[in-house]
């Protein structure tokens, strides 16, 4: 791939707001094919393209990007002995030396979180991808999370929802709905996502059953301003009654968030 076809295709993928990595060769020293100036763009689910002199290295670069999701920028070392110098990265290599690659993050999309993989929460998933989400579908139920849900999220997570810290990341970019099946844990998720860092927090419900729910985590002592931050009922009123209705008026609010509108 030359240079004009690698900037279309990087140009293209961040106009469609995909989750996109590049990482760059600064220095190299031994015999490894690893060059100064060579890139790799790492999206999440696309192949990479580009050039890291492929091999052990490459291969490395990719696995940690797509493991880890880092943010911002950082220069790395890789060792390219199994007993070279210390480095971020040790590989089973015999070239000798060290690579140095800057790896940053070009673009995020930002990270919503369904908390409970239901009828809504698939729907939910599905137009959230369609719309640069990254989605996370998260649920305690293993027949659930068994079936095919790739086109409802990136990723699935079987949990208990007894920690979720542990499995959301937490911060300015991070959307959650709590949508727990038969509503069973949406008190017990909301507690734990009130007092963490969220772009947006929203929880599914009648204004009955939301009541009740902020009602007794008042006496947990929980104030006004905290209960605030979520957004129940979720979505925009429009009187929507199926699964597909109810992710559209979801999605609307989510995208307004997003946008920094504020409600019409």
């Amino acid at each position: 791939m030359n240079n004009n076809d690698y900037y279309h295709k990087l140009s293209t993928l961040l106009e469609n707001q995909v989750s996109l990595w590049q990482a760059s060769v600064v220095d190299s020293d031994g015999s490894s094919p690893a060059k100064s100036g060579m890139k790799l763009a790492i999206p999440l689910q696309e192949a990479p393209f580009g050039n890291l002199g492929g091999g052990e290295l490459e291969h490395k670069v990719i696995d940690f990007i797509r493991d880890t999701k880092p943010d911002g920028a950082k220069l790395y070392s890789f060792s390219l002995s199994p007993d070279g110098a210390a480095a971020d990265f040790n590989t089973s290599m015999i070239c000798g030396g060290k690579v140095s690659v800057y790896i940053e993050a070009l673009h995020l999309a930002q990270r919503l979180y369904i908390i409970g993989a239901g009828h809504c929460g698939k729907a939910l998933g599905q137009l959230a991808k369609l719309c640069g989400f990254y989605v996370c579908l998260i649920d305690n139920r293993q027949e659930i999370l068994s079936e095919d849900l790739s086109d409802s999220s990136h990723e699935t997570v079987l949990h208990d929802y007894s920690n979720l810290p542990e499995v959301i990341a937490f911060g300015t970019g991070t959307y959650v709905v709590i949508m727990t099946h038969g509503h069973l844990h949406d008190k017990a998720v909301l507690e734990q996502c009130l007092r963490q860092e969220t772009a947006y927090l929203g929880m599914i419900g009648s204004k009955n059953k939301i009541a009740q729910t902020y009602a007794k985590l008042q006496e947990k002592g929980f104030t006004e301003a905290e209960l605030s931050r979520c957004h129940a009922p979720i979505g925009i009123p429009i009187g929507s009654q199926t699964p597909y209705e109810v992710a559209v008026s979801i999605m609307a609010e989510l995208i307004m968030q997003r946008s920094g509108r504020s409600a019409f």
